[in-house]
């Protein structure tokens, strides 16, 4: 099969971050026009969403994903995307699932999302993460706030742009991933949030930093849940508070309520309180007198 290639994908895609292939659907990426093309030729006003086809993923998933392995790992790649913006010759898209300097060969609107009539499910996890999103971002408060496990940084963009007078931090163990954070912020132009490759093991900040630290649907990921929380808990300012989300359908290995996350935290000398949002136990916490 052969193609024309009209442009390049810029981002920071690599073979480790993808395998993440649903959270990553929430970056954004570039796409480098070639100098005899322009934008204006492929974005029509009344669409939101594209259709790019681009060189495929170098790499399989497991059986279990090969609906993924279909549509992004054979002779060709096909993502459904929506458009952030675009200037002469740049287009930038989320969702685009293809990897640095992949080759574009065709953009064109979808048009059923445009359509008044359509709908469309949003897959479980993301919608959980909106739901708790949508309740719990709005109660942030502080001037200092860290938002540890950020993945791509979807929260914590929304946390700087619901509270636009404070600086906010997002960190991740994979440098990829934060490679990518700071072009999305980039991209949707949010600069008071900032993002950094460190472990929540070891927080290379000083003690009493930060108002409020967040850790959305993270701490089930981790090996040691208690040495976690007791960097979070050096790092937070006194009076500061925690604030969790953890599904409750979702886990690694060991399965627990929102009275399970009550003992982990005080445990680690918080006082702490649960309620549950949907599917996700919210876990409110501060250090305790």
């Amino acid at each position: 099969m052969s193609f024309k290639s009209i442009g390049k994908v810029i981002n920071f895609a690599d073979e480790e971050t993808m395998e993440l292939l649903s959270l990553w659907k929430e970056a954004v990426s570039e796409i480098e026009l070639d100098k005899h093309v322009q934008a204006s030729s492929y974005i029509f006003e009344e669409y939101t969403h594209y259709i790019v086809v681009h060189d495929p993923l170098d790499m399989e998933f497991s059986q279990k994903r090969d609906e993924w392995n279909k549509r992004f790992s054979r002779e060709i790649g096909v993502s459904v995307v929506k458009l952030v913006k675009h200037t002469s010759n740049k287009l930038y898209f989320k969702g685009l699932l293809a990897t640095n300097n992949s080759a574009v060969y065709g953009i064109a609107p979808y048009t059923e999302f445009d359509h008044p009539e359509a709908s469309f499910p949003i897959q479980g996890m993301d919608k959980l993460k909106r739901t708790v999103f949508s309740e719990v971002i709005p109660l942030i408060r502080g001037s200092n706030i860290l938002d540890v496990g950020c993945g791509l940084g979807a929260a914590s963009m929304e946390i700087a742009k619901q509270h636009p007078s404070a600086s906010v931090l997002g960190i991740d163990i994979q440098k990829g991933m934060i490679r990518q954070c700071r072009l999305n912020a980039d991209i949707y132009n949010i600069d008071n949030v900032r993002f950094e490759a460190t472990s929540v093991y070891k927080l290379p900040y000083e003690s009493n930093k930060f108002d409020t630290v967040t850790c959305f649907f993270m701490l089930h990921h981790l090996d040691d849940i208690p040495r976690a929380l007791e960097e979070i808990k050096r790092v937070l300012a006194d009076g500061g508070k925690v604030l969790a989300a953890e599904p409750l359908d979702h886990h690694h290995g060991t399965k627990r309520e929102g009275s399970d996350w009550i003992k982990l935290f005080e445990e680690a000398g918080f006082s702490a309180d649960s309620i549950n949002i949907s599917k996700a136990a919210f876990i409110e916490a501060k250090v305790a007198k």
